[in-house]
């Protein structure tokens, strides 16, 4: 940052930063470290939904940086028409109350309903306007669902970024793919890649990290950490690992696969694992606190989904130095470059994925070099203290 950018910075603000749930992901953390950030010079709020799914680890963290939170007991991720009405309602009586100069929405869900509230509220008069961001950690239109269903997201994005101030997308990808699909205008759009505080990662070494999963020293590991939804695209990994076991692949002998979460679809994979009849391929470990400390257990990570935003998975496991598998979806592309940073495989093809795995396992000089750049990559382009920046010049555009 230049001295004049530092001079600049947003002072004096009350802010409340909305998101549908606390459940820990990619968006709890953004939300988390920019509430950290901002709060340091603002009186900042966290309003979150889901209330009867609260995660320990989000609070703890909320009253560490001393930010008050508060709950939208009607905000959920399921699709509800009454209870996002009722949702709307109740996020405006919190503006009523405590008249925020912006508020910051991230995902779609909130997004929509949070944006709905703040219409209302600016068009009262003897409000103060309030400016409104909204964050895309992903598009949800851009998830393999049918054709209806893509419409009616379109159209809910459309509606949401007509009232919007401001949208950030933490990929190109997600700003380019908003702009042919006539999301919102590109002058308004603006992309901020997510950013790691190296300063916080102490990883376990690999016989510590092996020692707390209770894994075996002996084997080599492709690990994966995420929660279990659709859109990570497990059933695709569990193919292309049977697909190496129908070809007798050598590989198999000392290979095994660690999937590290849980999530709506967790009983959905267990049944593809058992009718694959690859059980003893793959183990399923719960969530861990501080997952990103496990990653040098693996020798690889892989990362199969289907749709992405920019994921701090990909981040974290590139620092750690663990040669890395992952989709060409999203802002990965951003992340990895093919054969240079890491490998990437085409979404939703377990073909894709086995040639990945059977080529950087076969080449551990490979791996090494995949490893090396990757690490040099992420330490250059995708710091904290960069996404923190980027993101106070854009606030600074409302002021």
């Amino acid at each position: 940052m230049s001295k004049t950018d530092k001079a600049k910075s947003i002072k004096g603000k009350k802010i409340l930063y909305l998101i549908t749930q606390t459940k820990w992901g990619g968006a709890q953390k953004y939300v988390l470290e920019l509430a950290q950030y901002f709060s340091k010079n603002n009186d900042v709020h966290i309003a979150f939904g889901e209330t009867e799914n609260q995660n320990p680890k989000f609070f703890s963290l909320a009253k560490k940086y001393n930010i008050k939170t508060i709950p939208i007991h009607r905000l959920k991720r399921s699709v509800d028409p009454k209870k996002e009405l009722g949702a709307a309602r109740e996020i405006k009586r919190l503006l009523n109350k405590e008249h925020y100069n912006l508020i910051h929405l991230n995902s779609s869900k909130a997004g929509l309903i949070g944006a709905l509230a703040a219409k209302t509220y600016n068009l009262n008069p003897l409000n103060l306007k309030m400016r409104v961001i909204y964050t895309a950690h992903g598009f949800v239109f851009n998830e393999p669902l049918a054709k209806i269903e893509k419409i009616a997201y379109k159209f809910s994005e459309r509606f949401s970024t007509s009232i919007q101030h401001i949208i950030i997308t933490v990929s190109h990808f997600d700003k380019k793919s908003a702009v042919k699909e006539k999301i919102c205008s590109p002058h308004k759009m603006f992309t901020v890649h997510n950013g790691l505080d190296f300063s916080q990662y102490d990883f376990l070494n690999r016989e510590q990290a092996r020692e707390k999963l209770n894994l075996s020293y002996d084997k080599k590991y492709f690990g994966t950490i995420g929660s279990f939804y659709t859109t990570k695209g497990y059933p695709h990994l569990i193919e292309a690992i049977k697909l190496l076991k129908e070809e007798k692949s050598e590989l198999l002998t000392n290979h095994q696969w660690i999937f590290i979460g849980d999530g709506p679809e967790e009983e959905n994979i267990k049944k593809k694992i058992k009718e694959s009849n690859v059980e003893q391929y793959i183990k399923i470990i719960s969530p861990q606190d501080n997952d990103w400390k496990y990653l040098k257990a693996f020798d690889y990570f892989i990362l199969p989904s289907v749709k992405e935003g920019l994921p701090y998975t990909v981040l974290e496991a590139g620092l750690a130095g663990v040669p890395t598998i992952a989709s060409h979806v999203g802002g990965i592309p951003e992340i990895i470059t093919d054969e240079k940073t890491g490998l990437l495989t085409t979404p939703a093809n377990p073909l894709s994925l086995a040639k990945a795995i059977k080529k950087i396992a076969r080449d551990k000089n490979l791996a090494d070099k995949l490893a090396e750049r990757n690490k040099e990559n992420i330490k250059h382009n995708f710091n904290l203290e960069k996404t923190l920046s980027e993101t106070e010049k854009v606030y600074l555009k409302l002021y």
